[in-house]
């Protein structure tokens, strides 16, 4: 494998991006000084902003490293949670699950819970934590999302390996995401995995249709290699949000493409253009997903 002299950096940090002006910019990193630049890189936000700036468009050569070089700057081993967090957080309530009672009644949300392991952060207004746990039931991630009692996202999110930090609970956390649901593979060895880009989007069409494993990637640029690799011998059917990028592209069109090459290596990823065929145009430029799509159509209390 090729190594890259500029990588993005791999932490949780985010900067100031030059462009939006939000915190949302993933800075480069040179991997032979291990200097942070910081006024190079690629705002998170790839909808609404797209910014993206390599170093060597100022003239920075991105040497390649070879394979004998050393790596530890590549190779960072991931951080986990403790499971006994999970369970803890699992006590309380909050707004996605109040929504998920009222579409479905409290024993299927409850069900759905357990399944999905979804905790509460009380100390962020009751914030929604989707635990990101692997298929050996290490948890890697907690993303903490809040909610109206609408099902409406805010746009509020934190970590929990940052709330740990300034609760001086943990000093330092590696974090290394994997897809939400994972952990439903170990017992789960047979279904089509159905692939979304949000973790709402999961959990709700696990009840819509549950003869699917519904994961989500936790966002439509977490479609990566990396992220898939545990689910590579398994088919997928996967469903990206019906978007109009800024670059007039659209989700659909970036999975299908990705999915082309991931398939040349052995994957089977089919991409749904499902959306794309039937939703209007305004709803495609509100950025409707699959659930959204069945939602209207089979509960008219939405």
């Amino acid at each position: 494998m090729k190594r890259y002299r500029y990588i993005l950096d791999p932490s949780s940090k985010k900067y100031k991006c030059p462009s939006c002006e939000k915190f949302s910019f993933v800075v480069f990193i040179d991997t032979e000084t291990t200097e942070i630049m910081e006024n190079y890189g690629r705002c998170d936000r790839e909808t609404k902003c797209a910014f993206f700036y390599h170093p060597t468009k100022d003239g920075f050569q991105n040497c390649k490293y070879s394979e004998v070089m050393d790596s530890h700057f590549y190779e960072v081993s991931p951080s986990f949670h403790k499971n006994d967090l999970v369970e803890l957080s699992m006590s309380n309530h909050n707004n996605f699950l109040k929504y998920l009672k009222f579409l479905f009644g409290s024993s299927i949300a409850n069900s759905v819970q357990k399944k999905y392991k979804i905790g509460t952060l009380c100390e962020f207004n009751n914030g929604t934590i989707f635990w990101q746990i692997d298929e050996r039931k290490k948890v890697r991630a907690g993303k903490v999302i809040q909610y109206f009692e609408t099902g409406k996202r805010t746009k509020n999110i934190t970590w929990m390996h940052q709330f740990l930090r300034t609760k001086n609970e943990i000093s330092d956390f590696n974090l290394s995401q994997c897809l939400y649901g994972l952990h439903l593979t170990q017992n789960d060895k047979t279904s089509i995995i159905a692939l979304v880009e949000s973790e709402k989007t999961a959990c709700i069409m696990s009840v819509i249709f549950p003869g699917f494993l519904w994961l989500s990637c936790g966002a439509k640029g977490e479609f990566k290699l990396k992220k898939l690799e545990p689910i590579k011998h398994r088919k997928i059917i996967a469903y990206p949000d019906c978007e109009i990028q800024k670059n007039g592209s659209t989700t659909y069109q970036e999975w299908k493409r990705k999915a082309d090459g991931f398939n040349a290596t052995g994957f089977d990823i089919y991409v749904s253009d499902l959306l794309e065929k039937e939703v209007a145009d305004e709803q495609k430029n509100e950025g409707i997903d699959i659930s959204d799509f069945f939602m209207k159509k089979l509960y008219k209390k939405i």
